[in-house]
């Protein structure tokens, strides 16, 4: 890391922030059987785009089941061991903290809602207005030059901050957070992020907790 950049900090949500993919919950819950067969073919197959993907998820659940949604999100999605205080730590050291999420709004805002002065949020919005889940997009690739296949670039939203003023950091947990590792500094990693970066040789540091990334910035600031 260097000292002489400011740091930036860009965090998935989904599992990394949560400590189980909120996405996963809600499908769990809310959506019938064949949410398992695109989540497969998104993940592990990957012959689905992440944009489609989600697109196909939502499209699973009624409209009418969005405020249903919000309670069991803020009910039971827990945070990460850490995550608090961590924030705390970023709002005293001046480091910015962005949350990249390819999920929705309505659920994302809703669960990190008591910490909204001390992160930005950048996600998609879900839409209403039919009788099942739509996607209403925000930060669609505009000129990606890696895949393009998302419906929130985190590769685009990153590069709004410029690399010789910014150490870029990233902590992901999946497959959406490969592309936007291989364009930062640095690389905190957990859960199947880990397999997609050895497969790719991109460095990265393993973490469990935000306390780990914590300790490995104290050594930054």
């Amino acid at each position: 890391m260097i000292k002489n950049k400011k740091l930036a900090i860009f965090s998935d949500f989904d599992g990394t922030i949560t400590e189980r993919d909120v996405i996963v919950m809600i499908m769990e819950r809310f959506a019938p059987p064949e949410w398992e067969e695109i989540k497969n073919k998104i993940l592990y197959e990957r012959v689905i785009t992440l944009k489609d993907g989600v697109e196909k998820l939502f499209s699973l659940i009624d409209s009418s089941k969005q405020n249903e949604i919000i309670g069991f999100a803020k009910k039971e999605a827990k945070l990460r061991k850490g995550f608090v205080d961590f924030l705390d730590f970023c709002k005293k050291e001046n480091i910015e903290f962005n949350v990249l999420s390819g999920g929705l709004d309505f659920f994302v805002e809703a669960v990190l809602e008591n910490y909204k002065n001390k992160l930005k949020i950048f996600c998609n919005s879900g839409n209403f207005k039919s009788e099942k889940i739509k996607i209403d997009y925000k930060y669609l690739p505009k000129n990606c030059t890696l895949c393009g296949d998302c419906g929130c670039c985190k590769i685009e939203i990153i590069e709004n901050y410029p690399k010789d003023k910014f150490t870029r950091v990233l902590i992901g947990d999946s497959l959406t957070d490969l592309a936007a590792s291989k364009i930062a500094d640095v690389v905190f990693a957990r859960g199947d992020l880990i397999k997609y970066l050895n497969e790719e040789k991109i460095n990265h540091i393993r973490f469990e907790t935000f306390d780990d990334i914590k300790e490995q910035l104290t050594q930054a600031v």
